[in-house]
């Protein structure tokens, strides 16, 4: 069994830092010894992975939708899709291909999306499996924010300092997970192409 270096970020990092904050807000006289916070925060860091996957509809509401969707969605007059920091600049060809392929003209942008990612999948050598593990990361970390920043808000609500700080917290990690959604979809799509192109 390894484990990759997502597994490490993903499930011990947010989940040492979940488990602490439960410790030092609600157990704080509570005894715990050193060697048991790194499975404990593992164990609550894969907990929290499978919940923020759970609750990933909900997340893509925040941001107004899947990228997926939105890079596929052809824009009239627009030269690109996306984000102004993630543009996608191919989608009139990667729509085409994608229908071509899966010969279906009335295909969903998510079937289409759903295609692409399962020719992509099969080639080893490409980046699109560190950008997965990117967006993963930020997904789980943006969850771990919403979590931690409820704990605190329990605990220090009256702080008058503490609302701008959980704001600019939540801010920060949700415009991360809208731009990694992005980054990925946009890299399984620009890898779809660049396998068409190389037939």
């Amino acid at each position: 069994m390894s484990f990759k270096y997502y597994d490490l970020l993903s499930h011990l990092t947010v989940g040492i830092v979940v488990f602490f904050a439960i410790w030092k807000f609600f157990l704080p006289n509570f005894e715990i010894s050193e060697w048991v916070v790194i499975p404990a925060g593992y164990i609550v860091g894969y907990f929290l992975d499978a919940f923020s996957s759970l609750i990933e509809p909900l997340l893509y509401r925040t941001i107004c939708g899947k990228p997926s969707d939105k890079l596929l969605t052809l824009v009239p007059g627009e030269k690109w899709t996306g984000i102004n920091k993630v543009k996608f600049f191919f989608a009139k060809q990667a729509v085409e291909a994608l229908k071509k392929d899966i010969g279906d003209e009335d295909a969903t942008t998510g079937k289409m999306f759903g295609y692409a990612m399962q020719m992509v999948n099969a080639n080893k050598d490409c980046r699109v499996p560190d950008f997965n593990g990117h967006y993963a990361l930020s997904r789980a970390i943006f969850t771990t924010i919403i979590i931690a920043v409820i704990i605190a808000e329990i605990k220090y609500c009256c702080i008058w300092y503490s609302w701008p700080l959980s704001i600019g917290l939540l801010l920060l990690a949700w415009n991360r997970f809208r731009e990694r959604g992005y980054y990925y979809a946009r890299e399984v799509l620009n890898e779809y192409l660049k396998m068409k192109n190389n037939k």
